[in-house]
Order: C-alpha cells, then structure tokens, then sequence
C-alpha cells in the first residue's frame, strides 16, 4: 500500500538532508553504491538506466550551487565522486576528468561501455548553474570500470 510523503522529496535542499550519524559517519561504502547503482537500478531499469540516473545527477549538480570552476571541483571532491581535473576548458567545451571513480573504479573485468552516467549528469548540471544562458550537452567518452580507461572523462560542449 502506497502512502503520501508529508513533505515532497524533491523540495529538498542540502541542508536537509546533512547526515545524522555520530556514531557510523558520514561516509557509505562504496560497494554498498555500486551494489545499488550498478546492479540494483540495471536490473530494475535496464536500458533506461543511463537516462535516468543521467537526469537524475543533472538536478544534483544543479543542487551543488558552484559558482564556477574550482566551486565544481571542491564540491565533486568533498562528496568523494573521485579526484576532479579539467584537461580542457575553453568557450566552447569543459573536459572533466574523473580519478578513483566511485562508480567504477576498480570494477573488473571492464564492462564494456560506460556507467558513469550519474557523474556526467552532475558536471552537466553544476554547468548549466554557471552558465544559465547557455545549454550544455555532456558525454561519458572514458571509464575506469566501464572500458578500462585510466579515469572517466566527461566532454562537455557549451551550446
């Protein structure tokens, strides 16, 4: 039997859902992740996976409120998605290279395409936040666990 939320999940901000854990902490396992995403929501969702946790991490991104590049950056790395670069940033394009991936990294053997489409979502919509005038397309093109690259690489192109 379905019940109603008193209070609607997606009017949530940041500060309410900070983690009340004194004695665990903030942290989750990243199996525990990769136990939901990887294989829980693929073998709910199948082939619509990579689209809704791709719209799904837009709305977090957005969420972040970064004010610009390295506001990306600190706030990527504070929520331990994996080691941020930039390898390319001009007017037209953003390349966002991802290391130690908490999607994917270590995942072995490679799965053959990319899965990191929560984290590409997320770059997508913290850049739609700083440049609100403009659309943004992102693109997945490198995976640690996905295709056995060296880190996972969001193309990013300013439209």
């Amino acid at each position: 039997m379905s019940q109603e939320f008193q209070f609607d999940p997606r009017s949530l901000k940041l500060e309410n859902i900070q983690s009340d854990r004194p004695t665990i902490g903030d942290d989750v396992s990243v199996v525990l992740w990769r136990l939901v995403r990887v294989i829980g929501l693929h073998s709910i969702l199948e082939e619509e996976t990579s689209t809704v946790i791709y719209f799904a991490g837009k709305q977090i991104g957005k969420m972040l409120g970064a004010k610009n590049m390295e506001e990306i950056k600190e706030k990527l790395v504070q929520l331990k998605i994996g080691t941020i670069d930039f390898p390319l940033v001009n007017e037209a394009a953003i390349h966002v290279s991802i290391g130690e991936c908490v999607t994917c990294a270590g995942i072995k053997p490679s799965l053959g395409r990319p899965i990191c489409q929560l984290e590409a979502g997320i770059v997508v919509g913290a850049l739609e936040v700083i440049y609100p005038d403009k659309k943004i397309s992102g693109e997945e093109t490198k995976c640690i666990g996905g295709l056995g690259d060296k880190v996972c690489l969001v193309e990013c192109r300013i439209l």
